[in-house]
């Protein structure tokens, strides 16, 4: 009877044995499969990242080219208004040189009928008029200056004449320097005419083209959030399935060696980027940019992903159902499956995700939930 029960007992230990080799195989196996799922969204995520970094740099850009397309519109406008004054005044002075040009023809044409009138008149009269100026005269002195007197009106008429002349072909030189200089401008304006034609389909285009450029933004970022909610679900899967066995590690090593300040505590508080307020489930710890992060304890790495604010974070399994989290770093040490020891470089501080600055964000999750880690922390 003692060794039926022995009998039984032996193979029912087997059978416990076999199963829970079978059930560790299982759940490495699903492991496997959750860092493999974690790899394919983490680079999804880097590679969404990247082409919405690229985007925004697009949409900066052209938001550039279209300032100085319209500084250059600005100038365009400013050079055409300009031309626009010099051509208004340059026609006025063409107006006013008309008007003084139909003067002096009027006075030119008043002059030479006078002019004609009298050389006619002393054409037909000939001799006589010659002798009566002499019979007329009562000297031979009296006869001279009366004839000077009509030979000086009459060249004095005629100086005049050539005068005026000269006058209107200085005014109608003149005005043809006018209408060259109205010419001249008015090929300028057509040309900044045109530029600023050009300046506004360069700029419609280019506005088109960040309406383009936000679209695909927003479908990316849409993507991101997409993925960062599966990079949620998988984390949440690696937390159910840490190791509950042990007690626990009790205490953990200080992040960040040598650099010991809290700019943000556990507990409430209004968020630095959101503004709202809401809890903070763990201790920020400022740090340079690059500085070694160790682990707190010996542990097991349950994953190395990017978690939306979180940025780039390690998770690490410390038995009894304890696992820290260390987010925002810029750049990973370890990788899934990986077993670490108190004070070993996991990683290095940085500022991904949400954040302000380089920091660490120490946060102790015990069973899921999350505790305050200071009674836990020693420098």
């Amino acid at each position: 009877m003692f060794g039926r029960v022995k009998s039984f007992t032996t193979i029912l230990l087997i059978l416990v044995f076999v199963f829970s080799i079978n059930l560790m195989s299982l759940e490495a196996s699903e492991l496997e499969e959750i860092y493999k799922e974690q790899q394919k969204i983490d680079k999804k995520i880097n590679e969404t990242e990247t082409i919405i970094n690229q985007k925004e740099r697009e949409r900066k850009n052209t938001l550039a080219e279209i300032a100085s397309l319209n500084q250059s519109m600005e100038k365009t406008n400013e050079e055409i208004e300009r031309l626009e004054k010099q051509l208004a005044a340059t026609q006025e002075h063409i107006t006013e040189t008309e008007k003084d040009i139909e003067v002096k023809e009027k006075e030119v044409a008043e002059r030479t009928q006078v002019l004609e009138e009298r050389l006619c008149q002393i054409y037909k009269q000939g001799d006589v008029s010659f002798l009566e100026v002499f019979f007329q005269s009562t000297s031979i002195s009296d006869f001279l200056t009366r004839f000077e007197f009509l030979k000086m009106i009459t060249e004095n008429d005629t100086a005049l004449l050539a005068e005026l002349e000269a006058e209107r072909e200085q005014l109608e030189e003149i005005k043809a320097g006018l209408e060259k200089k109205k010419l001249e401008l008015a090929s300028l304006k057509e040309k900044n005419d045109q530029k600023k034609q050009q300046l506004q389909i360069a700029s419609a285009h280019r506005q088109n083209l960040v309406k383009q450029i936000e679209q695909e933004k927003e479908a990316y970022e849409q993507m991101l959030k997409d993925l960062e909610e599966q990079s949620k679900k998988i984390t949440a899967q690696l937390l159910a399935m840490q190791s509950s066995s042990g007690e626990g590690p009790g205490w953990f090593q200080w992040p960040t060696p040598g650099y010991y300040r809290i700019t943000s505590p556990y507990g409430m508080r209004v968020h630095p980027i959101t503004k709202v307020k809401s809890f903070h489930q763990g201790v920020d710890i400022a740090a340079p940019y690059g500085h070694d992060v160790v682990a707190g304890a010996d542990g097991k790495v349950l994953s190395t992903s990017y978690q939306g604010a979180y940025g780039n974070t390690i998770i690490v399994d410390h038995g009894g159902g304890v696992a820290v989290l260390y987010p925002h770093l810029s750049k990973y040490l370890v990788k899934p499956g990986d077993i670490v020891r108190r004070n070993q470089v996991i990683g290095k501080v940085g500022t991904s995700g949400w954040s302000t600055g380089p920091h660490i964000h120490f946060e102790v999750r015990i069973n899921g939930e999350h505790v305050n880690p200071m009674p836990y922390l020693r420098k």
